[in-house]
């Protein structure tokens, strides 16, 4: 069994080759260009080609010419792209990262008793972030006119490859207009929205399959009618890819933005909107939460502040953040450059760096962008493990966060769990690859995939009054 595995993430196309008995065969990610977008708003047609075109790169590259089935993969419904009768895009595609629908849901969200109410159907809160807010800020700013359908990324993706609008209820879960009780469109969601159901995709289960177009097909370079499965969003398919459906298990990615999640047997939700709880597969959910702040915060303080890749690179600033860590001075960072999503849910909301001196120098700034996104993870943690009701038993971390050692000893110490890594640095497309052997019978449960222990990271309990007293300090400024 060959899977050619297809994500559109929010700043790159991604393509990987799973072939059953041997494991990933194949890894091709690529950087949208910058015609595509900034990853704040994208041209969604061209972010479907460039990911098509990446799959027929890997092929190319490897020589395969014939695949058995087709994963797709996308972020959750983070995004919206209003489409004309046709199908075609009438909008760019704004993703979770912009934030100009803020003066909408901030008007939304002084009603305490409507944002409660909604998070509690649909599991969101009232945030830029989704795809149902953002819908009613363009409706409300009068720019929605010529939008006869209503997608985010995910099902953009899943059209161009099939020629359907559908999308798993999975991924759906995280745009604010599915209800998670009743896993149908929300109605009170749809009331506010000013649409019907007609104009949302077709709600299916994450291991629905449909054909692979002959546009699609011709684009790839492979046969048409190949069955494309849709799985889930990649937060969801990097919780199948850590084994964290079978076991108590919490995930935490940590790329451009930042999550962390656990699976729960029902919807989970705090008593006020601070985490999220989004649908999972095989009847299970996802608790969790997530930051707008984290490598994102890390290459703007390497590149457009410090200025790595030029007069001194990433790897450098890490070796002199270490020192800084072995001094024990350095400024706190709010990381909240592209505003808060968990646990404040503040639009508006930007980042700063607090308590400098004269004696702190760039490693010293460095370092505090890394804490400071841990510390917002910290924040996170302490919410949504005790509506959860155990903490895990350690953490399964993933993204851009692998590649520096000081950060992921930095994790395992702040959060007081062993850190585990596995080398995967694209474990959501993995997730994907597993879930076509699913659906064509290779495994019967997401459930029997087993975590990757192999590199791990333990607390330093030397280190654990130091960075609780940072911590306080850090909610200080974030309070004050």
């Amino acid at each position: 069994m060959l899977i050619l595995v297809l994500e559109a993430s929010t700043a790159s196309a991604k393509a990987m080759l799973y072939r059953s008995g041997e494991g990933i065969i194949g890894i091709l990610p690529q950087n949208y260009s910058a015609e595509a977008g900034d990853t704040v708003t994208l041209d969604a047609d061209r972010i479907v080609r460039e990911t098509l075109e990446t799959g027929r790169r890997l092929l190319a590259q490897t020589g395969i010419r014939h695949v058995d089935m087709i994963a797709s993969c996308s972020i959750w419904s983070h995004s919206l792209v209003m489409l004309d009768k046709n199908k075609k895009p009438v909008s760019r595609l704004s993703t979770w990262a912009d934030a100009s629908a803020a003066v909408t849901t901030e008007k939304y969200r002084k009603d305490r008793s409507l944002n409660t109410a909604m998070y509690k159907r649909t599991g969101c809160p009232i945030h830029t972030t989704y795809t149902l807010w953002k819908y009613v800020h363009a409706k409300e700013a009068g720019n929605a006119k010529d939008a006869a359908f209503i997608a985010a990324m995910p099902e953009y993706l899943f059209l161009g490859l099939t020629g359907q609008f559908a999308v798993s209820q999975s991924t759906a879960s995280g745009g604010g207009f599915l209800n998670l009780n009743t896993l149908a469109w929300d109605e009170e969601a749809l009331r506010i929205a000013g649409v019907d159901a007609s104009m949302l995709p077709v709600l299916v289960d994450p291991e629905y399959t449909a054909p692979l177009s002959q546009e699609a097909a011709n684009l790839l370079g492979i046969k048409a009618g190949t069955p494309v499965v849709i799985t889930g969003a990649d937060g969801c398919m990097h919780q199948v890819a850590a084994g964290a459906f079978g076991e108590n298990v919490m995930t935490l990615s940590v790329g451009t933005s930042a999550a962390l999640r656990i699976t729960a047997p029902r919807p989970i939700l705090a008593d006020y909107p601070a985490t999220w709880c989004y649908v999972g597969v095989e009847n299970s959910w996802i608790v969790g939460s997530a930051t707008a702040g984290a490598g994102n915060c890390v290459d703007w303080i390497g590149k457009k502040i410090l200025g790595a890749n030029g007069a001194i690179t990433l790897e450098e600033l890490g070796e002199g953040a270490r020192n800084t860590l072995a001094k024990e001075d350095a400024p706190i960072f709010l990381p909240f450059l592209a505003g808060e999503r968990c646990p404040g849910w503040d639009d508006k909301r930007s980042a700063q760096l607090c308590d400098l001196k004269l004696n702190h120098d760039i490693y010293d700034l460095y370092y505090s962008v890394l804490e400071g996104v841990l510390f917002n993870l910290k924040q996170c943690y302490d919410i949504t493990v005790p509506i959860v009701g155990k903490p895990p038993k350690y953490i399964s971390i993933s993204g851009g966060i692998e590649k520096s050692s000081l950060w992921l000893s930095m994790a395992a110490s702040i959060f007081g769990l062993p850190v585990y890594v596995d080398g995967r640095l694209h474990a959501s497309s993995l997730g994907a690859a597993y879930m076509g052997l699913k659906v064509v019978g290779e495994i019967s449960s997401v459930k029997e995939i087993k975590p990757v222990l192999e590199n791990s990271y333990e607390p330093d309990n030397k280190k654990t009054g130091f960075f609780q007293e940072r911590f306080a300090r850090y909610l200080k400024h974030y309070n004050t």
